[in-house]
């Protein structure tokens, strides 16, 4: 099977940059992004090596909008623009971004000057959208209290989620990356009683045990995520973290998956109330506020870009 980029599979991580950017207008910035993008895995394990972190890990994946300035190849036929989706208060926005790139490890510092070297290569030919720093919190916690990522898949099951196979070989060891930034209000968070928010989201917050149904709200966050189609639970691979300030903060969603099919049905579940009304409590207490969709080819298709 092809490889797939080194932070789509990997487990564990402290810290983590999301940078999303748009492509300049003309060739000249389409081939510097093409040449850069044909370099990151190397770079990325010369730069592990030189600071000896074998854990900084990093993947770069494209929008439909660009994909044909860069690729020779179709699209994955999955890699369409992120839809918005409202309902009510409840809304999650589409927000413009041509190229997504996410580098992870345990060192803070190790990501940025990877980071650095990859804007700087890829300079007046991207315009960046939106960076963000993200850290893990007490043990993957987010920033609510609660234990975030309980339903990830672990160990070799991780590909099996995350990774186009065999039903796509044009397209084989990529990735569909779905993302959303969120932020919290964690002031009518924490003025919730514990037993309200653990019906938010549906799990106890010191030991992440699942409410039993019979206590267990409609609402909850995991009743609406928590999807089983013709007898199979839908799966997504996240790498999301915590991010932000004292003032502004809550968590940078991360979605790799085989398909685009998991996270938009577990979206549409969220945000648009069922036939009885029920929707994601979870988020009367935070507001997505970007939205975008892309692909993350493997390794051999971006270094056949070079």
């Amino acid at each position: 099977m092809a490889e797939a980029q080194s932070a789509i599979v990997v487990e564990g991580e402290s810290f983590g940059v999301f940078l999303t950017a748009l492509v300049a207008g003309g060739e000249a910035a389409a081939a510097r992004v093409r040449r850069v993008a044909a370099e990151l895995p190397a770079l990325t394990r010369a730069t592990a090596t030189r600071l000896g972190d074998s854990s900084l890990v990093s993947s770069i994946a494209f929008g439909s909008a660009v994909w044909p300035r860069l690729f020779r190849q179709a699209p994955p036929a999955g890699l369409v623009p992120f839809a918005a989706l409202a309902d009510g208060p409840r809304r999650a926005p589409s927000t413009p971004a041509d190229l997504f790139l996410h580098i992870h490890s345990d060192r803070h510092d190790a990501n940025f000057l990877l980071a650095r070297e990859v804007m700087k290569r890829l300079a007046e030919a991207v315009e960046v959208v939106e960076e963000v720093h993200g850290f893990k919190y007490l043990e993957g916690r987010d920033l609510t209290g609660f234990v975030d990522g309980t339903e990830n898949a672990k160990g070799d099951e991780r590909a099996g989620v995350a990774l186009v196979g065999d039903d796509d070989p044009a397209h084989a060891g990529g990735s569909y990356v779905s993302l959303q930034r969120y932020v919290h209000d964690l002031g009518r968070w924490e003025a919730l009683p514990r037993a309200e928010q653990e019906g938010a989201i549906g799990r106890t917050r010191d030991d992440d045990r699942e409410l039993d149904d019979a206590v267990k709200p409609p609402s909850a966050h995991i009743a609406r995520v928590v999807i089983k189609e013709e007898g199979e639970e839908l799966e997504i691979l996240r790498h999301s973290l915590p991010y932000g300030t004292t003032s502004e903060h809550g968590l940078y969603f991360v979605a790799y998956c085989r398909s685009p099919a998991p996270f938009r049905r577990m979206l549409e579940r969220m945000v648009l109330r069922d036939g009885e009304g029920h929707a994601d409590r979870l988020l009367d207490f935070t507001t997505p506020v970007t939205g975008a969709a892309f692909f993350a080819p493997s390794v051999e298709a971006l270094r056949a870009l070079g």
